[in-house]
């Protein structure tokens, strides 16, 4: 009993001490860089289970003995550890991980979150890589790179657009917008190519000019980093707009305490990839002899004479000037960035140029421990002037059926006025000369945004802001010329407002050690704004006198819209154990644009992650390290362009001093319904090596359902197109990505990257009544038709005729005719499923290697499949001057199977019937183009040297005691080689240019180019 008594004593002596020695530390985790609070951090004793994490505002508190060790780990950042003294408030800051950034990503609202977290895909593209590639369009930074996703350049004109689409069409209707929201800093903008003269309603209409996509106005050296939400499940907090996926950039912005100014510059060299190759034996004429016609059919060329090429004499070496200059810097309590730069682009054919210059100003202001101000303002100037390219008359279509024996450089004879060598057609100079676009752009885009931290786990954000964009464009066409003899003018004025507002509520949670939870409601409002407005003149008064007064005919049109839409949503994310997460969302939508019974419209998502590798505690595993699987399901809506319900009326010009009222002969259903997709996605990620190599692997099924479409109908109801409901798309995705880091040494480091991608779509129903859709043919002889259990960008059209019968020896060999030439059928008035424009798939492979200050990078992008349209091609054949037409005059057998029988009871021996090779057989353009065999379609695919950088940084022994901190210079090539069994240009050009859906089809504009960039980068 004295014994205990004793123990009992010691301890209430003793207790005092030790209850002295632990004790409640409190304090503040923030960024290093810039001061901003980190919510999240893991805050741990080192050597137990004791933790917590900081709330909302980065804050803390946690029991721990003087001594013992702290811990600090946060995802994206390095971890630190700091021993107990003897203050009750430890305040710490971490600095940003080079390697651990990899691990969080800018997904919706633009949050940023750990990637191990998300149950769905989400692709990053850093400002490096963007870097790299020294692009000017941000758009033509991800070929090759981004897995998934398809971007096919408007072609080689200065400043041309491009477009770009994610896993596929998603809408049977020919002018629906099938490509991604664009998000800055959380905020949508517009990437519209207005092309001229296109009604923005029904898209109808207009001449081919290779316009700019509004994405090419952000100033590359801006951005951060790029991140691709692909499914519905990344980007249904964004709404209806992002049905076919999100492009979210994040610009640069200050760091407290680092004051930075940054000068870069750089200039290239540009020209033509790939031309067509021409004969230069045979001279102008028509049947080997010689008369005055725009074909080169005629005799042999005299030896004497000289020989042209077109294409060598017309393309000329263009060049583009980029200057960037970047100032940033803060402290604890504002940070601020400012950029200006600009790009003068001259083009590589005559008349062609293109200018941006971009000022931007952002800062954030820490006004309070619970107030935080942030907001941007960017002002863009671009515009230029480039030619006309029309499919049948254009200075590309005119230069293609120029002959070889007239040089088109002399085209002006002694009076100014043009000098052609036959009436049919224009010279390709003076055309590019006379007949043109000019455009000039003038777009601000501005954001305003504030943090509230009401306390450790509830936060509030509101963040308002707006794209203005006018463009003032001017066609012109002189006199005299074939598209319009009496002259034309055209002056036209496309103003777009977008006003977005977004408020969030956020709160974060740890229930316990192990149980956490993120949950967001949110509210969001879009008004869009869009003015079209066009004077045309024609008839010109007095020659070569550019001003729309200058004529006697006027007419002007005039296309406004509007929209608003509402949205509110909310997301729960728990996760359990740093291991299982299950994201939660839902978002109702009220659209103006659709009828009052229909415009609110709910859909709901849910993802989930899990990491199987922290069950089975790989975390050490040297083979295997890190393993993920995820799952997600989503639904998002699409609603209809302005004004597609019920009747409108338009009015006519004056006839003899009266005018009138006419009714449309379009109408909308008064019921319709938003669009939905559907999308179910699976996939995982996968680390060995301890990090060095990783994996992505993806599937994704996506249903699109009653799609907005236009539906002919009979003129007996008095309209020719009812827009409903109906119709259903497919899509089936498999997506890969693989990162290696083969080599990391502090002087040596060699990584590699890949990425695969396939998207495969199926059209499971059509609109009642309706058999086939017609995407934007060239000709009658070739279009794009898409019928139920096709594919979008399905080829149509009159293949050569086969012997069909299994088990036949002559099974598949070609049916000769009489005349001794391949057959086709006969009911020209039937479509034959002839090939299909969109690739099999799509991929990239590049690599970065780093020696001390030198560093190289390559990327190829590789594309395998699709059948593509030459349009040039089928010119080519016709007028003589492509090189397949130098084998002419000759008697040949075609290899293949003669009829020696009856039509019910055909006799298949071998053919041996001679046929004759000359005019009128390339000429037969009406039986042959479109066979796939002959000169109709060809195969798209490619493997392209897309981009090669060499730099070098200049060791600080050269810059010595200068005030420049450090300095690099540069060689970059663009699109340096590509290897293709197409003839012809480059068959990644579209014809239609960036904001057509008409894939496939190629070769009436611009050419692509390859670039040689010189550079230099100063930081000081």
């Amino acid at each position: 009993m004295k014994k205990w008594l004793l123990l009992v004593s010691l301890g209430l002596f003793f207790l005092p001490d030790l209850t002295a020695q632990q004790r409640r530390v409190t304090g503040k985790v923030t960024a290093a860089e810039d001061g901003t609070p980190l919510p999240g951090v893991s805050v741990k004793v080192k050597g137990s289970n004791a933790g917590t994490s900081t709330a909302a505002d980065g804050s803390y508190s946690i029991n721990v003995n003087q001594g013992q060790v702290l811990v600090f780990s946060f995802v994206g950042a390095t971890t630190l550890e700091r021993a107990v003294g003897t203050s009750n408030v430890m305040n710490v800051a971490l600095r940003s991980d080079a390697r651990a950034l990899n691990e969080v990503v800018v997904t919706a609202l633009g949050v940023r979150q750990d990637r191990r977290s998300l149950g769905y895909a989400v692709q990053e593209i850093s400002s490096s890589d963007i870097a790299a590639s020294n692009q000017a369009n941000p758009l033509n930074a991800l070929k090759g790179r981004a897995t998934g996703v398809q971007i096919t350049s408007g072609g080689g004109a200065a400043g041309a657009g491009s477009r770009i689409q994610i896993r596929g069409v998603n809408s049977l209707n020919p002018s629906a917008n099938n490509q991604p929201l664009f998000v800055i800093d959380g905020i949508p903008i517009s990437n519209n190519t207005d092309q001229f003269g296109i009604d923005p309603n029904t898209r109808a209409g207009g001449d081919v000019f290779q316009n700019t996509n509004r994405a090419a106005d952000i100033n590359p050296e801006d951005i951060e980093t790029i991140s691709i939400l692909r499914g519905p499940a990344a980007s249904v907090l964004y709404g209806l707009r992002a049905a076919n996926g999100a492009i979210v950039i994040t610009t640069k912005s200050g760091k407290a305490g680092v004051t930075s100014c940054n000068y870069k510059v750089s200039y290239s060299f540009d020209d033509v990839a790939t031309v067509p190759p021409i004969q230069t034996t045979f001279g102008n004429g028509n049947n080997n002899a010689f008369v005055s016609s725009v074909n080169t059919w005629g005799p042999k060329i005299d030896p004497s004479l000289p020989v042209y090429n077109p294409y060598d004499l017309f393309f000329k070496t263009g060049n583009q000037l980029q200057n960037s200059f970047t100032f940033s810097g803060g402290n604890e309590k504002a940070t601020y960035f400012t950029s200006i730069s600009n790009l003068d682009q001259a083009g590589v054919v005559p008349n062609s140029s293109y200018g941006r210059t971009s000022i931007r100003i952002a800062g954030t202001l820490k006004a309070s421990d619970k107030f935080k101000f942030d907001g941007s303002a960017n002002y863009i100037n671009s515009g230029g002037s480039n030619p006309r390219t029309g499919v049948n008359s254009g200075a590309i279509n005119y230069l293609m059926r120029h002959t070889n024996t007239a040089d088109p450089s002399d085209y002006l004879m002694a009076d100014g006025s043009q000098k052609v060598y036959n009436s049919g057609i224009d010279n390709p100079f003076y055309f590019a000369e006379n007949a043109y676009l000019k455009d000039n752009v003038n777009r601000i885009l501005g954001n305003i945004g504030v943090d509230f931290t009401a306390n450790k786990w509830l936060s509030f954000n509101y963040k308002a802001g707006i794209d203005h964009y006018t463009d003032f464009r001017s066609a012109y066409i002189e006199q005299g010329l074939i598209v319009n003899r009496q002259g034309a003018m055209t002056e036209q004025r496309v103003s777009y407002n977008e006003i977005n507002s977004n408020f969030i509520a956020k709160a974060v949670k740890d229930f316990n050690e192990k149980w956490t939870g993120t949950f967001l409601l949110g509210h969001s409002f879009t008004n869009i704004k869009q003015t079209n407005v066009s004077m045309n003149g024609t008839q010109a008064i007095a020659p070569n006198f550019e001003s729309i007064n200058n004529y006697s005919v006027y007419t002007t049109t005039t296309y406004p819209g509007e929209k608003n839409i509402i949205g509110v949503f909310a997301d729960a994310k728990i996760g359990y154990d740093n291991t299982l997460y299950l994201d939660l969302t839902a978002r109702n939508d009220w659209s103006s644009t659709l009828p009052k019974s229909n415009r609110s419209f709910f859909y709901p998502s849910a993802s989930l992650s899990y990491v199987f590798s922290e069950t089975l505690g790989l975390s050490d595993n040297p083979v295997m390290n890190f393993g993920k699987l995820r799952f997600s399901y989503a639904e998002v809506g699409k609603d209809a362009d302005p004004y597609q319900i019920g009747m409108y009326y338009s009015t006519l010009q004056a006839f003899d001093g009266i005018g009138g009222v006419r009714r449309e002969v379009r109408v909308g259903s008064e019921n319709l319904r938003p669009e939905r997709t559907k999308g179910l996605e699976m996939g995982g990620e996968f680390k060995f090596l301890r990090d060095r190599v990783s994996l992505d692997a993806n599937y994704a099924i996506t249903n699109s359902i009653d799609q907005i479409v236009p539906v002919p109908i009979s003129f007996g109801s008095g309209f020719d197109v009812y827009v409903t409901n109906a119709g259903k798309i497919r899509n089936r995705s498999l997506e890969l990505q693989v990162n290696a880091s083969l080599i990391n040494k502090r002087d040596l480091r060699w990584s590699v990257n890949a990425n695969w991608a396939r998207t495969k779509g199926r059209v499971l129903a059509m609109p009642e009544g309706v058999k086939e859709i017609i995407f934007n043919p060239e000709s009658p002889w070739v279009k794009q038709i898409i019928k139920e259990g096709g594919r979008p960008g399905d080829w149509y059209g009159w293949p050569l005729l086969r012997v069909n019968s299994p088990g036949d020896p002559n099974d598949g060999q070609l049916i000769i005719g009489a005349n001794g030439l391949p057959s086709i059928t006969s009911v020209l008035a039937d479509n034959y499923l002839v090939g299909n424009a969109y690739p099999d798939w799509t991929g990239g492979v590049g690599s970065s290697l780093i020696y001390k200050g030198i560093a190289l990078s390559f990327l190829f992008n590789f594309r395998k499949g699709g059948d593509v349209f030459d349009i040039s091609r089928r010119q080519r054949y016709e007028t003589g001057i492509g090189a397949e037409t130098e084998l002419r005059n000759a008697s040949v057998i075609f290899k293949g199977v003669k009829n020696t029988g009856t039509a019910d009871n055909p006799v298949y021996v071998r053919n041996d019937i001679p046929a004759t090779i000359d005019q009128t057989f390339y000429n037969a353009s009406f039986n042959y183009r479109l066979a796939s065999e002959n000169n109709g379609l060809q195969d798209g695919s490619w493997v392209r040297l897309q981009n090669v950088s060499l730099s070098y940084n200049l060791p600080k022994s050269v810059l010595g005691k200068t005030f420049i901190k450090s300095a690099s210079l540069s060689v970059t090539a663009n699109n340096l080689w590509v290897s293709t069994p197409f003839v012809g240009f480059d068959p990644e050009g579209s014809t239609y240019g960036a904001g057509s859906n008409a894939v496939g089809y190629v070769g009436t504009g611009v050419p692509t180019t390859r670039s040689f960039f010189m550079g230099l980068n100063v930081n000081f």
